[in-house]
């Protein structure tokens, strides 16, 4: 039984690493935004000279001044070195639209022109390209406080979409099937930073509008990166994961015939 188990699970191994070919990775992949506290940051990544805090307002049709967005980008140092961090952080006024409801925040997207780059600072299981701080301030951002009995969160989903010439961020503060409400009136969101090895320009920043009317939502502007190459982050496909188990259930009925062989004198 043992002599047939074998060839079986190592044909298995291999023919589900063959069977699908390599694919392209997902149009927009999600990027985990792990939780560093702000002093952790700061020993790893310095303010930029040239490339001080940006505010930015926004303005929805109908309404008064709405929001405003910060950015900030830093240069790494130490383990950092070589990389630099876009530091993000958008804020909502209370203030009514056109219809006389509460602005809100439901994502925000802007062209990012570099691959964010896989670190691991804080010894994570895989490799994180960006990161959250909620603890304290980052650099010279300074977004006003949330209003009382606001919670200060970072975007829902945080994703990265790979064209084939333009890469993109898109911040998206709403879950609806976590029950995760958009960036609302007089709150703020937690700081999200990027990491990436290319320096910066600024880029327009599409702010989507709750109000359907509007059809051009907002504009306002950020720091982006550029100059880099747009591919989708390396992470693993079904097809090698698969592969790998298949590998490891050989590797495991390998050792399992060589225990039970009895021992020839």
């Amino acid at each position: 039984m043992n002599r047939f188990m074998l060839p079986l699970a190592l044909a298995t191994g291999l023919a589900v690493g063959l069977a699908a070919p390599s694919a392209r990775a997902a149009v927009i992949q999600a990027l985990d935004t792990p939780e560093m506290t702000s002093a952790q940051f700061g020993s790893l990544f310095k303010p930029l000279a040239d490339a001080p805090v940006m505010t930015s307002n926004f303005t929805y049709l109908g309404a008064p001044t709405s929001g405003v967005m910060q950015s900030q980008v830093f240069e790494g140092t130490g383990a950092a070195t070589g990389l630099f961090a876009y530091a993000y952080q958008l804020g909502v006024h209370m203030v009514n639209d056109s219809d006389g409801n509460p602005v809100n925040v439901q994502s925000a997207s802007w062209k990012f022109n570099s691959t964010p780059v896989g670190t691991n600072f804080l010894n994570l299981p895989k490799p994180a390209y960006s990161y959250e701080i909620k603890d304290g301030p980052v650099g010279s951002m300074s977004v006003p406080q949330a209003a009382p009995g606001q919670t200060v969160l970072g975007p829902a989903n945080l994703s990265w979409e790979p064209g084939t010439k333009v890469g993109s961020l898109v911040a998206s503060f709403v879950n609806p099937a976590a029950g995760v409400p958009a960036l609302n009136a007089g709150g703020n969101s937690a700081t999200f930073v990027v990491i990436t090895d290319k320096p910066f320009t600024t880029q327009p920043v599409n702010i989507q509008s709750p109000n359907p009317i509007d059809p051009q939502s907002a504009l306002t502007t950020t720091y982006s990166a550029t100059g880099g190459t747009i591919q989708p982050i390396p992470v693993p496909e079904p097809s090698t994961m698969l592969a790998w188990a298949g590998m490891a259930t050989a590797v495991a009925l390998v050792r399992r015939v060589r225990k039970n062989r009895p021992a020839i004198d």
